[in-house]
């Protein structure tokens, strides 16, 4: 059903006709966008609530205003509709919505579907689509340090897949006994399943179970007389146990609790989750947000709903849940729709007695303290987007900032790197890079006009120009930039600036251009818009330099065979099939390498010349 508030719209009539059901209502302004999300049990009764007489905070009373269309979504029970609305939120991220955004990306360990699976971690929460998933890690050292420690005690591959399938014999894991080696043959499928098994039950937390289990398998096969088998597990009984002793893994499910704090300021909020395991923090997350118009009770249904019914991956889900008081009554079918998500019943606890009490207060804390440091560094922010703003003399408030710089290897992998950052800060997501192609070798300003081109192009196509563009450089760089404005006609649209340092190249003492002008303009070192300007550029040029590093190095991983004399396509691929790749054939020593078909002793040792 579509409302649409246009002249020939009766509102009355609409409200009047609402489902009793349960489901998801979607608010819409004049340009088709959704502007709020809401679920209710009673469609006609909480879609009617926004238009009937009575107290409304501002927030609510300005979205009702710019309302043009409703659309609403029956579902099936109250568990659906949860689902969906935390889905469309996601999807469309509404102005009016509390919108939480992790302050990082965490990382997880994932055993891939191969036939003979591989173990890596990846970061992000589309890690699920690369296999099975465990984590959330607190940080990528504590992720490889868990790699470290499976690779110890568990012979599993960790390798690339490229590399894997190019193998013709083992690699140095299965030497030093860290791989047994699946890709060429030396290992069942029945004996590597049994250590992915055992493997999978450790990284859940079934540290004890692991332990009976491998002291099991080792006994046995002392009895059977195949001494080596139980010498390996002798092995890994010895690692786990010191493992046991340092307490770096002992993980029971029946321990495990979240705990969620929230601290809330002005028109600004904190939340701080703890994850608890045998009495240690093992992982702590922080949201803050804009809460105007928020009570204490909205934001809590509003992050239950965001975090436990999302796309959030973990192995070990918590039997109890610790969270800061509040209604009670107004979040209890969202607790049991969250048990219904996870398939398991939990035990929420909004008073906790003294035992989990001092774990609320914790958390608490860190949610006054991100608070503190987020409402600081949101005002100090704001003021350098003032500041940039009365100095470029624009009328409207700065939205959207972009910064472009180059940067090349002696002229060669040229990269262009492209920063955003909005009113909001910096958006890492929207960071981009363009791979400058035909032109001369070191031309920044072909490069710069070649880059600008394309993102105006694109630009005037999703309409999503910025309203500050800035191009690392002096003038020749940011005429490159005017002329591409001209060809496609936005002088007006886009403020054009360059920073550049000048003859002297001391940082601090920047030389300023404005587009179509110029006057070669200079500010304060300490001036909140310079300091803004600084930021975003050397943003972009850390952008850039990793950019083209990565170029670098993949451009040398593939030539440096090929500009060795004697070695052609064919012995190429033979060396590259024998080792796997360069670096394995960086490696090799001379007697190694004579070992490749069609490779001679004189020719190997020029190859290994080529590397050391």
């Amino acid at each position: 059903m579509i409302a649409d508030n246009s002249k020939d719209f009766d509102l009355k009539s609409f409200l009047a006709n609402l489902t009793t059901h349960s489901g998801v209502y979607r608010m819409l302004d004049k340009h088709g966008e959704i502007i709020y999300v809401g679920k209710a049990k009673n469609l006609k009764n909480r879609v009617n609530s926004y238009f009937s007489k009575g107290a409304k905070d501002s927030k609510t009373l300005m979205m009702v205003e710019q309302v043009a269309r409703i659309e609403i979504t029956i579902t099936p029970s109250d568990y659906e509709a949860y689902l969906l609305e935390n889905n469309l939120i996601k999807q469309h991220r509404p102005k009016y919505n509390i919108l939480f955004k992790d302050d990082k990306s965490y990382p997880y360990l994932v055993i891939s579907r191969d036939k003979f699976p591989r173990v890596s971690f990846y970061r992000g929460k589309s890690a699920y689509k690369k296999g099975q998933c465990f984590g959330p890690y607190v940080s990528i050292s504590s992720v490889k340090n868990t790699l470290n420690i499976i690779q110890k005690i568990f012979p599993i591959r960790q390798c690339e897949n490229s590399y894997y399938k190019s193998r013709v014999r083992p690699c140095l894991q299965y030497q030093i006994k860290r791989c047994l080696a699946p890709c060429v043959g030396l290992v069942s499928q029945e004996q590597y399943d049994e250590q992915l098994a055992i493997l999978k039950k450790f990284l859940a937390g079934k540290f004890s179970s692991v332990l009976e289990e491998i002291s099991a398998k080792m006994y046995q096969a002392s009895e059977d007389m195949e001494y080596e088998k139980a010498q390996v597990y002798r092995d890994q009984l010895v690692i786990l146990r010191k493992l046991q002793q340092q307490q770096i893994v002992d993980i029971q499910e029946d321990k495990t609790f979240d705990v969620i704090g929230i601290y809330m300021q002005d028109s600004y909020a904190s939340i701080a989750l703890l994850q608890i395991q045998n009495g240690d923090v093992v992982a702590d997350r922080h949201w803050s947000i804009d809460a105007k118009g928020q009570d204490k009770t909205s934001i809590m249904h509003a992050f239950l709903s965001h975090f436990y019914l999302g796309d959030e991956i973990r192995n070990i889900w918590p039997k109890n849940i610790i969270i800061s008081k509040v209604e009670f009554a107004d979040i209890t079918d969202l607790m049991n729709s969250i048990s219904q998500k996870i398939g398991q019943a939990i035990n929420w606890i909004v008073a906790p007695a003294a035992d989990n009490l001092k774990w609320l207060k914790l958390a608490e804390v860190n949610a006054r303290q991100k608070l503190n440091i987020y409402t600081s560094s949101k005002s100090q922010y704001q003021k350098r987007l003032e500041s940039l703003k009365e100095f470029l003399e624009l009328e409207k408030n700065i939205k959207r900032i972009e910064c472009f710089d180059i940067s090349h290897f002696q002229g060669e992998a040229t990269i262009a790197s492209c920063v955003v950052y909005t009113d909001e800060g910096e958006d890492r997501k929207s960071h981009r890079r363009y791979n400058i192609k035909d032109i001369k070798a070191g031309d920044d300003y072909a490069a710069i006009h070649q880059a600008v081109s394309r993102r105006v192009s694109s630009g005037l196509e999703a309409d999503n120009l910025p309203d500050v563009m800035i191009i690392d450089g002096g003038k020749g760089q940011i005429h490159q930039a005017e002329a591409v404005f001209r060809e496609f006609g936005i002088q007006d649209k886009v403020q054009l600036v360059s920073l550049g340092k000048g003859v002297e190249r001391i940082s601090g003492k920047e030389k300023i251009y404005k587009g179509f002008d110029d006057t070669e303009y200079t500010l304060d070192e300490h001036n909140p818009g310079f300091l803004l300007l600084r930021q975003v550029r050397d943003s972009a040029h850390d952008h850039a330099i990793k950019g083209q590093r990565k170029k670098v190095s993949a451009n040398r991983q593939s030539s440096i065979i090929e500009e060795i004399e004697g070695v052609g396509p064919k012995r190429r691929k033979a060396l590259i099939m024998y080792f796997g790749g360069w670096q394995e054939l960086s490696r090799a020593s001379v007697d190694e390498i004579a070992k490749v078909k069609g490779i001679s002793k004189k020719l190997a040792q020029e190859i290994w010349e080529c590397f050391h």
